[in-house]
């Protein structure tokens, strides 16, 4: 039998842990003897694959899969797996951030602080902020993340629910929290919705006009998924230019890195108002030192067991 042989596509540059883990099956440059693929941002489509013909597996370093192209993996018997735990607490813990700089009006105070001496002796405050225990949190898809959000919303307030048509039933009992089978239903009872869901053909486009309207007056958006899952960002500028959204925080984007042209990026670095109420991170909730060591061992480990011939957990095709 051929013996496997491990590369990485892309982004890495060293590779201790690579070779700490996979040894002599590891070889640092893919080329057309690497059957497994340690892949990063690398877009895998039919063309990338046919430089690579003895590719049997593509093993993401990450979550999301969408710069793999899925039917022709399938059509080439290549098995793709990816690495969904690495980095749970990082990203819920970036959710939390968000809502509670956006809630408490952090930014916004930070702008008055430097612009305005008289804040500091009083002058009134010409906006308004929530108690946060008074306010209730929406999840829009109970996976790792959406399920530790809630958690650790909960020492906040207890005021939380979400929408997931694909989990068991019973799953609220566990969390304690309102289970919605209608998203129109969430949207209109949260005052603070957390969209954490995969990118599908399901949910791409998800954010859209009708989903922005449904939610409630004055209400505040959190996306740490992925940037397609909102139909067009200007929606969203637009909803907050109308208060009927308060607040918007997001680590992704349509397009990234965004286009030049970008009226919302452009409008949020040069407007105060805007920036007050956007929080942009560029896709980078996942970091940290201890996360990133993560994903590599735990993407090394599913190349390990590929190649014994064990069962592989987080296997999509």
């Amino acid at each position: 039998m051929k013996k496997d042989i491990v590369s990485v596509t892309d982004h890495i540059k060293e590779f201790s842990i690579e070779r700490d883990i996979l040894g002599n099956y590891f070889r640092e440059e893919i080329d057309s003897h690497t059957t497994i693929a340690l892949v990063w941002h690398e877009t895998i489509n039919e063309s990338y694959l046919d430089r690579f013909p003895n590719i049997r597996a593509l093993v993401r370093y990450g979550v999301g899969y969408d710069n793999i192209d899925l039917n022709i993996c399938k059509k080439r018997k290549i098995s793709v797996i990816n690495t969904p735990d690495y980095g749970v607490d990082e990203v819920s813990d970036t959710a939390i951030g968000m809502i509670l700089n956006l809630v408490r009006r952090i930014n916004a105070f930070q702008i008055l602080a430097k612009t305005e001496p008289n804040y500091w002796l009083g002058k009134e405050i010409n906006f308004e902020t929530r108690r946060i225990n008074t306010m209730s949190l929406g999840i829009v898809g109970l996976g790792r993340i959406g399920s530790s959000i809630i958690k650790k919303f909960q020492s906040f307030s207890r005021k939380t629910s979400f929408f997931d048509p694909y989990i068991a039933n019973g799953i609220e009992k566990v969390f304690e929290s309102k289970r919605y089978f209608q998203l129109d239903e969430l949207l209109q009872n949260s005052d603070i919705v957390s969209v954490n869901t995969p990118l599908t053909d399901e949910t791409f486009g998800m954010i859209n006009q009708s989903f922005i309207n449904k939610m409630k007056k004055g209400s505040f958006l959190i996306n740490v998924s992925r940037g397609p899952i909102v139909e067009n960002q200007e929606l969203i500028l637009d909803a907050l230019k109308n208060g009927q959204l308060n607040g918007y925080a997001t680590d992704v984007w349509e397009t990234e890195p965004p286009k030049s042209s970008d009226k919302f990026i452009n409008l949020w670095k040069e407007d105060d108002e805007i920036f007050s109420k956007v929080i942009i991170n560029p896709h980078t909730a996942y970091f940290s030192q201890e996360a990133l060591k993560e994903s590599r061992k735990k993407a090394c480990e599913s190349c390990l067991r590929l190649i014994n011939g064990k069962n592989v957990g987080n296997k999509i095709i």
